[in-house]
């Protein structure tokens, strides 16, 4: 049996944030229940979609990655009878999670007070770029602008261009990095609401999260007016003898860093008398870490992604092979003598309404026809 088995978790995650929040309480055996409609799916449907065959909204790859082990259940929010049934569903449930923009729950009269009306017990994980309160509150945002607003940004780039940099859409840091930690959170809300009975409502904001990242920082800003306009260095860092990346022979990157005095004896063993550039390039990436690796440096090749699918052992279990072939993202955790599977793979939209519904909430064939004419669980895109 999974840690988390018997937890039911409500899911409004959409993109990174929020669905693989609720994916990875799913990965460790919670019943995860993700609700979209035709009228709003997760925008990770689209992104990076070029099939525009009938069904495309089901083959996107990003959308496969943060939705696996859920179910799917299409319940259109703008009508009053999927908002009634959602409260319905929520008085089974553990977990809400959510990444709506600040006011979409209240507005369809399911925040906090009124999930709490219905389940005491509920914890709601509400996600956000600023929070709940304060005067930024409504900003909309990505990762990438987080990056910027958390301060991150201003101590990324170049001296050279004086440019920051950003994560980008394709990484999106701080929306990674705010799934790991809220779904921590979520499994110690639950565990007090099944000690006490009382549920939680969880304010993350990642703007928060990123500043937090880079605490140490803001603290030395704050003591040392020499720091207080941070300047970019680069691979630099401060307090390293040096960090850099160098090219080698093989076109490849080599990542190194030498931490002090004892770092730099050791290299200048390695390199003899030429210089750091020029050692590097007369070298095989791979063969010039080992080489480093044995005299006791850092050192690395920079990969990517097609390095992890050649090479199982270095990819581990980050990445995921799903029953009929696909690739996915896998846990990057293990629990000894419990393997942690991808037991179902990210839904249709709207797969699994209605058996979901027959079991959660005890409906009938009439009552399900009945929903399908109103337009509540139609699963079939309105924009496209």
């Amino acid at each position: 049996m999974k840690p988390l088995a018997g937890i039911r978790v409500l899911d409004f995650g959409l993109l990174t944030a929020g669905a693989n929040t609720s994916a990875m309480l799913g990965d460790l055996g919670a019943e995860v229940v993700k609700i979209e409609s035709g009228a709003y799916m997760d925008p990770f449907r689209a992104v990076g979609q070029r099939d525009t065959s009938p069904g495309w909204w089901n083959r996107s790859p990003p959308f496969h990655f943060t939705n696996r082990n859920k179910r799917g259940v299409a319940l259109n929010l703008k009508h009053a009878e999927g908002r009634r049934l959602i409260l319905e569903l929520a008085k089974g449930c553990d977990v809400v999670v959510e990444n709506f923009r600040r006011g979409v729950l209240e507005r369809f009269g399911l925040d906090y007070a009124a999930l709490k009306a219905a389940n005491p017990r509920i914890v709601l994980a509400s996600i956000s770029s600023q929070g709940d309160t304060g005067p930024n509150r409504l900003h909309a945002s990505y990762g990438s602008t987080l990056d910027a607003t958390g301060g991150m940004a201003a101590l990324t780039g170049y001296a050279d261009d004086g440019l920051p940099r950003i994560s980008g859409m394709d990484v999106n840091y701080p929306d990674q990095v705010v799934s790991l930690l809220a779904a921590g959170l979520v499994i110690a809300a639950v565990m007090n609401a099944r000690r006490t009975g009382r549920g939680a409502l969880l304010d993350i904001s990642q703007r928060e999260i990123a500043s937090f990242m880079i605490g140490e920082e803001i603290v030395a800003a704050a003591a040392d007016p020499a720091r207080r306009t941070p300047s970019r260095q680069g691979n630099a860092q401060d307090g390293v003898a040096l960090q850099r990346c160098l090219r080698c022979a093989d076109g490849r990157w080599l990542a190194i860093t030498l931490q002090d005095e004892k770092d730099e004896v050791a290299w200048a063993t390695v390199i003899d008398d030429v210089s750091i550039d020029q050692w590097a390039a007369s070298q095989d990436a791979e063969a010039a870490a080992r080489v480093l690796n044995d005299a006791g440096i850092a050192a690395a090749v920079v990969k990517n992604g097609m390095d992890l699918i050649r090479d199982r052992a270095l990819a581990g279990d980050t990445l995921a092979w799903l029953p009929d072939g696909g690739l996915v993202k896998g846990m990057p955790y293990r629990f000894a003598g419990m393997p942690l599977v991808i037991e179902r793979r990210a839904p249709d939209l709207g797969e699994h309404t209605g058996e979901t519904l027959r079991e959660l909430l005890g409906l009938d064939d009439q009552a399900l026809a009945r929903l399908a004419e109103l337009g509540v669980t139609s699963a079939e895109p309105e924009r496209i």
